[in-house]
């Protein structure tokens, strides 16, 4: 799961720079650049924050970090199929 690339994405794609991100989530440029990066966990409450900031429910956050391995190997064939439709779904339906 890389829930700081699944951020910087949604927040790059949603047109907003990284400073006035923050100031939009009530966090620190440089936090949120730590969680961008992967050096910080966010938790919960922020994970919380930066959806409500990018007009995203949560899972909508939860799902768009995953990766291939936090899929198990038996469901890895049914998710690689998936997943390009249901991203571009959602994208559709919450990012444009």
């Amino acid at each position: 799961m890389n829930i700081g690339n699944a951020i910087k994405d949604l927040r790059q794609q949603k047109g907003f720079k990284q400073t006035d991100f923050a100031v939009k989530c009530g966090l620190s440029q440089s936090y949120l650049s730590s969680i961008e990066k992967g050096r910080k966990e966010p938790t919960l409450s922020i994970l919380k924050q930066i959806a409500n900031a990018l007009s995203i429910p949560m899972p909508v956050l939860v799902f768009f970090s995953l990766d291939k391995e936090d899929i198990a190997e038996s469901k890895q064939d049914a998710f690689n199929m998936l997943e390009p439709s249901i991203k571009g779904l959602i994208s559709d339906v919450f990012i444009s």
